[in-house]
């Protein structure tokens, strides 16, 4: 396991105590469910991506209730995220080794790179705004403050 600035287990306890989840809500995706995933975008998921979703990729409470963000919906959300960049009339194109993970509505998104080590940094994209907008310099650093400050 690799030590990140914050562990997905104090991000889990922190939805806990915050009422966002219980612990029998915290359902972990299976080693075969992440390597299924793996072999949809085609890449390998980095370190802290993989915890996640080892710890809460099947279910995770009320965090991010209305964000397709779990297993259930991970399987194609890269590609959707690809031809929804290719729809911007902008000149910008999804890097070649974005990994998606939460999708809104279908009109915005968030990413990381698989190049970018193994707690990268987090990308968000909304339809049509011609950029992407770096939301924190690592994933874990993202969770976290999402599951204690937004809730």
């Amino acid at each position: 396991m690799c030590n990140f600035e914050h562990s997905i287990d104090e991000i889990a306890a922190v939805l806990v105590d915050r009422g966002v989840a219980s612990k029998r809500n915290l359902v972990g995706c299976l080693p075969s469910e992440i390597e299924a995933i793996e072999n949809d975008v085609g890449l390998p998921l980095p370190d802290a991506y993989r915890e996640f979703l080892a710890r809460m990729g099947r279910e995770m409470g009320d965090f991010y209730r209305g964000t397709d963000m779990t297993y259930r919906w991970l399987p194609g959300m890269t590609q959707a995220a690809r031809e929804l960049v290719q729809e911007d009339e902008s000149d910008i194109e999804l890097p070649a080794d974005a990994i998606a993970f939460a999708m809104h509505q279908g009109y915005q998104f968030m990413f990381i790179r698989a190049s970018e080590g193994g707690d990268p940094p987090v990308y968000y994209y909304m339809e049509m705004s011609g950029e992407f907008i770096r939301k924190a310099d690592h994933l874990t650093e993202f969770l976290f403050r999402d599951a204690h400050d937004n809730w």
